[in-house]
């Protein structure tokens, strides 16, 4: 049995790699979209390094000249230890020198990216984004990809406001209520609020998968889907454990829906967000839930800024700062909320500092 599933993904992933080249070769934005979100995404770093440009509309060459500084940003201290702790689950099995100078090209990753959006702030977990491109593109590739993805995807992350990615995440808990009315009384009255799912959208699952290869192939469903798609996915995640958790005694409920087993079927959660996604237009899912996210969020403004593009444009990257101008005003809670979330999940990780975000 176990020799013919090998053969049959073999074969799979042959079909796939024919597939994705015959959609490159035809200039076919939309196929490769949908082929993301098939078995085994863009199969190889090797393909994502020609796809992913495409996608993210870097691939006909907006990278400058890196001119950054440190001493222009608001947070270089963060920074600098956010990227000392990086590395730590993937790759495996490489030098000390090798992780160090990767290290470094993140730390000027980052660097340049912010000093380029001033109106962007950094946040914990944005370095985990940000590695994943780094090592799937090269420095030089990543700068402009995970740019167009903070200014484009990531974007209500990177405000002064906690408010946006708390209202994605009220959106989550909502999704798993109208698909499973008994697992959200369940989790309701075990007092797990959505937060748990908080580093799951803050890193687009980076820190959260040791397996690398199950990282870039939810990268792959990502920068192919509009922005809401994580917020499916970690739905997806929590509604495929309904039996594990209704089975959890109430006390550790949140221990177990803050862990995602590592044995997870990556294919089987992409399956089931983009069921969701089918199921429920993000208006739909605001309009019903009466969670409303302001009119510039990045989930509002995705499909008239990004989903419209067609293969070659460039996105407006100007508008996207004159979102960020305009940003939700910042609420006390908003900080003893996550000092809150943050020392949670301190306790819950056994104090391991490469562990702590936030």
């Amino acid at each position: 049995m176990g020799v013919r599933m090998s053969v049959a993904r073999s074969m799979r992933r042959v079909q796939q790699t024919e597939d994705i080249l015959d959609a490159m070769a035809k200039n076919d934005l939309d196929e490769l979209k949908k082929l993301a979100k098939c078995p085994e995404g863009f199969v190889d770093d090797k393909l994502r390094q020609y796809v992913w440009p495409i996608l993210l509309h870097t691939h006909h060459g907006n990278y400058i000249a890196e001119k950054g500084s440190e001493k222009d940003l608001a947070d270089p201290v963060q920074i600098t230890k956010d990227v000392e702790r990086s590395l730590y689950y993937y790759p495996q099995d490489v030098s000390p020198m090798f992780k160090a100078h990767k290290q470094q090209e993140l730390h000027c990753m980052i660097v340049e990216i912010l000093w380029r959006n001033p109106a962007l702030k950094y946040y914990q977990g944005f370095h985990d984004i940000c590695t994943c491109f780094l090592l799937v593109l090269g420095k030089k590739a990543a700068i402009p990809a995970a740019e167009n993805v903070a200014l484009f995807f990531i974007r209500d992350a990177m405000l002064d406001s906690f408010d946006p990615v708390s209202k994605q995440l009220r959106l989550m808990s909502s999704l798993i209520e109208y698909e499973d009315p008994e697992l959200s009384l369940f989790l309701e009255k075990a007092n797990v609020m959505p937060y748990y799912a908080l580093s799951w959208i803050l890193t687009w699952f980076s820190h959260d998968f040791e397996n690398y290869e199950k990282v870039v192939r939810l990268f792959d469903l990502f920068i192919a889907s509009p922005a809401i798609m994580p917020v499916f996915t970690a739905s997806a995640i929590t509604l495929l454990r309904r039996d594990e958790i209704l089975a959890a005694e109430t006390d550790i409920v949140h221990s177990l829906v803050t862990r995602i087993p590592q044995n997870t079927d990556i294919e089987k959660i992409i399956h089931k967000a983009v069921q969701l996604e089918k199921s429920y237009s993000s208006l739909q899912l605001q309009k019903r839930s009466g969670i409303w996210l302001h009119d510039e969020s990045v989930i509002n403004t995705w499909e008239k800024d990004w989903g419209t593009l067609e293969w070659g444009d460039v996105p407006d990257q100007l508008q996207a700062n004159q979102y960020l101008s305009h940003q939700v005003k910042k609420e006390e809670w908003e900080d003893e909320m996550l000092e809150e979330w943050s020392k949670k999940r301190r306790g819950s990780i056994e104090d391991q500092d490469e562990f702590n975000f936030i």
